[in-house]
C-alpha cells in the first residue's frame, strides 16, 4: 500500500502492527489526534490574542452555530464536558459576551446565547483564525478537501448514535430549526 501523502514508499507489514508501527485504525487516530492538537496549539495562540482560551471560543463558535442553546445542548452539540462549559460560560457572561434567558416557547427553560458584542468578538476571531485553518488544508486541492471531510463526517456519523443530535453536528450550512431545536 502506497503511504499517504505523496511522501512515496510502502507500509509494509511491519508498518501494521509490528515494532513501532501501528494498526491502520490507530494509526488514523493517532494522525487526527496529532493533527488537532497541533491545529489547536496554532489556534490557542490566536484566540488567546483576544483574552479567550479554547474553552470559551468553543463556547461562542458553538453558539454562532447552534444559536440559542440550553447548558445541556450546548454541551453535547459542542463535545465539550459540562463543567469545563458552565466556567467558560459563566466567564463569558461576566464578559458581556454571553447571555442568559428563558426560551421563548417555554419560559421555564434556561437558555444562553450569544450577545451582539460576542458577535463581534467571534468575528474578529474569526478573521484572525481563517489563515491558520486555511494552512492546514494548505497541502490538499480542493478535492481532497471534500473527501476529507466526506471521511470526517463518516467517521464522526458513527460515533454519534442520536439522529437529531448527528444531524445537527454533521450538518453543513446553516443549522436547522424544528424539534431539535426545542431540545434540551
Amino acid at each position: 500500500m502506497k503511504a499517504p501523502g505523496g511522501m512515496g514508499g510502502t507500509m509494509s507489514d511491519h508498518d501494521h502492527g509490528r515494532g513501532r508501527g501501528l494498526p491502520l485504525p490507530t494509526y488514523v487516530s493517532y494522525l487526527m489526534y496529532q493533527t488537532e492538537q497541533h491545529r489547536r496549539a496554532r489556534a490557542a495562540d490566536c484566540i488567546a490574542q483576544h483574552g479567550l482560551n479554547f474553552g470559551k471560543w468553543v463556547a461562542l463558535a458553538s453558539l454562532a452555530r447552534f444559536g440559542e442553546c440550553s447548558m445541556t445542548r450546548l454541551a453535547k452539540l459542542s463535545a465539550a464536558d459540562r463543567t469545563t462549559l458552565t466556567r467558560s460560560i459563566d466567564g463569558l457572561i461576566r464578559d458581556g459576551l454571553v447571555e442568559r434567558g428563558t426560551q421563548a416557547s417555554d419560559r421555564r427553560k434556561v437558555v444562553v446565547r450569544l450577545t451582539p458584542t460576542g458577535h463581534e468578538l467571534l468575528a474578529r476571531v474569526g478573521a484572525d483564525i481563517q489563515p491558520i485553518h486555511r494552512e492546514v488544508c494548505a497541502g490538499l486541492t480542493e478535492e481532497e478537501q471534500v473527501n476529507l471531510a466526506g471521511y470526517l463526517r463518516k467517521m464522526l456519523g458513527g460515533l454519534i448514535p442520536e439522529p437529531d443530535w448527528k444531524h445537527e453536528v454533521l450538518s453543513y450550512g446553516s443549522a436547522p430549526t424544528g424539534a431539535a431545536w426545542e431540545r434540551e
